[in-house]
C-alpha cells in the first residue's frame, strides 16, 4: 500500500504474492490473541488498512458476525484480486475489498469502531500520514491497533554469516525505500504519542520447527527486494545469489534453531465517547 503501487516497497510478483498469503496464515493466531484481548464485539465495523491478500479479514469477519461489517483497503491489484477470491473461497458474507489508498482512503470519517493496520509502516514509511488517517477514520470509543515487526529475535542458532548477511541486506533495503524494518519498537510511542486512551501491547515470536515454510522467509524478502539490493549495491548479484543459496540450506537443516522477527501489537481507543 501507498500512493501508488510502485511506492510499495515489496508489490508485485507472484513469490511476493505467496509470501503474504504464507505471513497471513502464519500470524493469525497471535492476531486472534490481540483481538481477544481488544474485545472486538458482534456488530462492529472494522477496517484493515493494506490487508493485502488476506490480512486479518477471516478473523474480524468471525467476530463482528452477520450484523457487522469489515472492509479491506489496498491498492494493488494483484492483492485485491487475491483478497477478493480468498473472501469468495472463505464465504466471508460481512467482508468488503476496495481499491484505496491506506494513506488517503476518502472513506467516511469518525465511522469505524476498529481500525487496523499490520505490516505497511515497515516498507513504506510515512508514520504520522498513516497514523493521522487511522485517528480520522476510527469513531469516538474505537480501537486503533498497529502490527509491524523488530528484526531483533530474526535469528539462526549456531549463527551463520550467511543468514546476518542476507537479513542485514533486507533490512538496508527497507529503510532505503523509506521504510523501517524495526518500526514494531516505535508503535507504542507513536500510540501514545497521539492521545489514544488505554494504550496496551503485546510481543509475539515463534520458534520455527524443523520442516516449517516460514524459516525460508529471508530468502523469500531476498527474493521480493533482489532489484533493491543490487541497485543500492548492498551485495554484489553473485554475494546475493551465494547468500541466498546459504539461507536455504540453513532453513533445511533440523540442527539449526530458527526464530521469526518479533511482532508489536499496540492498540488504544479513540477519546471522545
Amino acid at each position: 500500500m501507498a500512493e501508488s503501487t510502485e511506492q510499495y516497497l515489496l508489490a508485485g510478483g507472484a513469490a511476493e504474492l505467496e509470501r503474504l498469503r504464507l505471513q497471513a496464515r502464519v500470524w493469525e493466531p497471535e492476531a486472534e490473541a490481540m483481538l481477544d484481548r481488544i474485545g472486538l464485539q458482534p456488530g462492529w465495523h472494522c477496517l484493515d488498512l493494506g490487508c493485502g491478500a488476506m490480512g486479518i479479514l477471516g478473523p474480524l469477519s468471525r467476530r463482528v458476525g452477520a450484523h457487522g461489517q469489515v472492509t479491506g483497503v489496498d491498492l494493488d491489484p494483484q492483492q485485491l484480486a487475491a483478497a477478493r477470491a480468498f473472501i469468495q473461497e472463505a464465504g466471508l458474507t460481512n467482508v468488503e475489498i476496495h481499491e484505496r489508498d491506506a494513506y488517503h482512503t476518502e472513506l467516511p470519517r469518525d465511522a469505524f469502531d476498529f481500525v487496523h493496520v499490520r505490516f505497511l509502516l515497515a516498507p513504506v514509511g510515512r508514520d504520522e500520514e498513516l497514523v493521522r488517517e487511522m485517528r480520522a477514520l476510527t469513531r469516538p470509543g474505537g480501537v486503533m491497533a498497529v502490527q509491524e515487526p523488530d528484526a531483533t529475535s530474526w535469528n539462526c542458532f549456531p549463527p551463520q554469516p550467511a543468514w546476518d548477511r542476507l537479513k542485514g541486506a533486507i533490512l538496508a533495503a527497507f529503510a532505503r525505500g523509506g521504510g523501517d524494518f524495526n518500526v514494531g519498537q516505535r508503535t507504542y510511542g507513536m500510540w501514545r504519542q497521539v492521545g489514544l486512551d488505554g494504550v496496551q501491547g503485546r510481543a509475539a515470536v515463534m520458534a520455527l520447527p524443523p520442516g516449517h515454510p516460514y524459516r525460508r522467509l529471508p530468502i523469500q524478502f531476498a527474493t521480493s527486494l533482489r532489484q533493491r539490493i543490487l541497485e543500492g549495491r548492498l551485495l554484489t548479484a553473485a554475494e546475493l545469489d551465494a547468500a541466498m543459496a546459504a539461507c536455504e540450506q540453513i532453513a533445511t537443516d533440523a540442527n539449526t534453531f530458527i526464530m521469526t522477527f518479533i511482532v508489536t501489537q499496540v492498540w488504544g481507543r479513540k477519546p471522545g465517547y
